[in-house]
C-alpha cells in the first residue's frame, strides 16, 4: 500500500513536472514569436555523422581501401558552413546583433583570423600531437592559449570546432551528441596519419570537450582500429552535469516531444561574446545529459569488463565549486574506477581566507571534504588552497596514490584580490587572455573585454546582467596548470623532433 506521504509527494512531483512543461510550451510559443534570425536561420552546411556513414557506405560497394571520410573533407565541409553563415548574415535583420552585426567590431568574422573555426598548428619539428576539443557552446578559442604552448614544445595540435559551434546559436537545435563523437573521431584518425610512426598522441578536452575526449579514449580501448592516446588530459569535464541534475529526467521526457526538443530555449541572450554563444537551447542540455549518460554507463561497464586496466593515465583539472558540471560526479563515476597507472586529478580550492569565510556558503566550504575526504586512492588526488585562513597564498597540498598522508609544497602564488572562487569557465584562460584575462593583453582586441571589466551606473541600461560580472573568467593558477601538464607528460623525454 502507499502510504498518503508517498502518494502527496507523487502529486507534487507530477504537479512540478506538468507546471515545467506548460512554462516550456509558453516560453517556446513567445521564443518563436520574438526570436532573433541566429536563432531561428538554421544552417544547412553543417557537419553531421551520417556523411560519414554514406561515404563509407559508397566507399564500400565500389571497393575504395582509404578512409572514406577524412578530416580534410570536414575542412570543407566547415568551409560551406561558413560560407553560409556569411551569405546568411548579409541577408539577415541584425540590428542590435552584437556578435552578428555585420559591421560589428565583435563579428569574428571581420577578424584576421577566426578563432571559430577549427585550426592546427604545425611546429618545425613535430615531437609529438595533441588533439584538443572545447566545450558546450564554446569554440576552438578556448583552447587557444593552451594549444600554442603545445606548439612551442614541438606538439602538432588539431583543435576541433565541435559540430554545432562558432556559427549561429540555432546551429544546437538539431544537434546530435553522435555528431560531436564522430567529429572527434576524425581528427584523431588524422593526427595519426600526420605522425606517422610517431607514437606520441595525446588528447585534451575542456568542459564537454573532456567527455568527448574520454569517450573516444573508451571507444579506442575497445576498438585496435582507432589511435590511442597515451595520455589524456580533462579541464572541467562534464562528466556528471550539475546545472541539470534535478531537470534531467524531465529533460529525457521532454527531449523526446517534436515540439519541445529542438525549437525551444532554456536561455535567449543578447549575444555579445565572439567566440561563446550566450543562447542556449533545451537540445543543447538535452544531449549534453544523454552524453554524460552514456559516458557514465561505458565506464561502468568497462570497469565489470576489467578493460579499464588498459586505460592511460588522465590528468584532470577542477573548480571545487562549479555551476556547470558536478565535482563530485568525476570521482564518482570516473576516477574511482581508474587503474593504478599515474593519473591525477587537481583540485581548485574555494579561497578560504578569513575574511570570506563568514560569506561562504556552507556547502561550498564543506564540500570538499565531504566529497574528497581522505581515503586510499588509486590516483594523486591535489589541491591547491590556502597555506592557512590568514593568508592569500596558497600550496599544493598532494595525497599521492595508495596513501593517506598529505603533502604542501608552497607555490609563492596566492588568489587575486577579490577572487573568492574559480569557476568551471576560468580554468583555460589565462590572466592575460585578451577577451577574459583580468589583466588582459593590449596586443589583441576582439572588440570587448569581458574579464576584467567594473561596471557601474544605473541598472537597465547594458546587456549585461549584473549577476554575469561576479564569475571568474580566467585562471589566476594557469601557468602552474601549464607547468604542471608539462611536467605530468615529461616532455623531456620525448623525442626532439624531425
Amino acid at each position: 500500500m502507499v502510504s498518503f506521504a508517498s502518494q502527496s509527494g507523487l502529486s507534487m512531483l507530477l504537479g512540478v513536472f506538468i507546471v515545467l512543461v506548460l512554462l516550456l510550451v509558453l516560453n517556446g510559443c513567445s521564443t518563436l514569436r520574438s526570436a532573433k534570425p541566429w536563432h531561428k536561420t538554421e544552417l544547412q552546411q553543417e557537419f553531421r555523422a551520417s556523411m560519414v556513414k554514406a561515404a563509407t557506405a559508397k566507399a564500400v560497394l565500389t571497393g575504395g581501401t582509404t578512409p572514406a571520410y577524412r578530416w580534410s573533407d570536414y575542412l570543407a565541409q566547415e568551409e560551406k558552413l561558413f560560407a553560409e553563415l556569411r551569405a546568411s548574415l548579409h541577408e539577415a535583420e541584425t540590428y542590435q546583433g552584437y556578435r552578428f552585426d555585420v559591421k560589428s567590431p565583435l563579428n569574428p568574422l571581420n577578424q584576421t583570423h577566426n578563432w571559430n573555426r577549427s585550426f592546427v598548428l604545425t611546429p618545425e619539428k613535430i615531437r609529438a600531437g595533441i588533439v584538443m576539443i572545447h566545450g558546450l557552446t564554446d569554440s576552438p578559442y578556448s583552447v587557444r592559449s593552451l594549444a600554442n604552448s603545445f606548439a612551442q614544445q614541438g606538439f602538432l595540435v588539431i583543435a576541433l570546432r565541435v559540430p554545432g559551434h562558432g556559427t549561429l546559436p540555432s546551429g544546437l537545435l538539431n544537434v546530435r551528441w553522435r555528431d560531436w563523437t564522430a567529429a572527434t573521431q576524425l581528427a584523431a584518425e588524422e593526427m595519426q596519419r600526420r605522425l606517422g610512426d610517431n607514437p606520441h598522441f595525446y588528447i585534451l578536452g575542456y568542459s564537454n570537450g573532456g567527455t568527448l575526449a574520454l569517450n573516444y579514449t573508451l571507444d579506442a580501448l575497445q576498438n585496435p582500429q582507432l589511435p590511442q592516446p597515451k595520455k589524456v588530459i580533462l579541464l572541467s569535464p562534464m562528466i556528471g552535469i550539475s546545472k541539470f541534475a534535478g531537470l534531467s529526467k524531465p529533460l529525457e521526457w521532454i527531449g523526446q516531444l517534436p515540439l519541445l526538443s529542438s525549437r525551444r530555449w532554456l536561455g535567449k541572450s543578447p549575444e555579445y561574446n565572439p567566440f561563446k554563444y550566450n543562447s542556449f537551447p533545451v537540445n543543447a542540455a538535452w544531449q549534453a545529459h544523454r552524453f554524460s549518460r552514456h559516458v557514465q554507463f561505458k565506464i561502468q561497464r568497462l570497469a565489470k569488463q576489467q578493460q579499464l586496466k588498459h586505460l592511460p593515465p588522465v590528468l584532470g583539472f577542477q573548480s571545487v565549486v562549479d555551476a556547470t558540471v558536478s565535482t563530485a560526479a568525476i570521482e564518482e563515476y570516473f576516477y574511482r574506477y581508474l587503474p593504478a597507472n599515474h593519473s591525477e586529478l587537481v583540485l581548485f580550492d574555494i579561497n578560504r581566507h578569513q575574511d570570506f569565510l563568514p560569506i561562504t556558503r556552507t556547502g561550498a566550504s564543506r564540500y570538499l571534504t565531504s566529497h574528497f575526504a581522505p581515503a586510499l586512492r588509486n590516483y594523486d588526488l591535489v589541491k591547491i588552497a590556502n597555506r592557512n585562513a590568514d593568508t592569500m597564498e596558497v600550496s599544493e597540498w598532494r595525497q599521492p596514490a595508495g596513501r593517506m598522508d598529505e603533502q604542501e609544497q608552497p607555490l609563492g602564488l596566492e588568489f587575486p584580490a577579490g577572487v573568492f572562487s574559480l569557476s568551471h569557465v576560468a580554468l583555460p584562460f589565462a590572466m592575460t587572455d585578451p577577451l577574459y584575462g583580468l589583466t588582459p593583453s593590449s596586443a589583441e582586441n576582439f572588440g570587448i573585454r569581458l574579464g576584467n571589466r567594473q561596471l557601474l551606473g544605473e541598472t537597465n541600461t547594458l546587456i549585461i546582467k549584473a549577476t554575469t560580472g561576479m564569475r571568474l573568467y580566467c585562471n589566476p593558477f594557469y601557468d602552474y596548470m601549464e607547468a604542471r601538464i608539462f611536467a605530468w607528460l615529461d616532455i623531456e623525454s620525448l623525442p626532439r623532433g624531425d
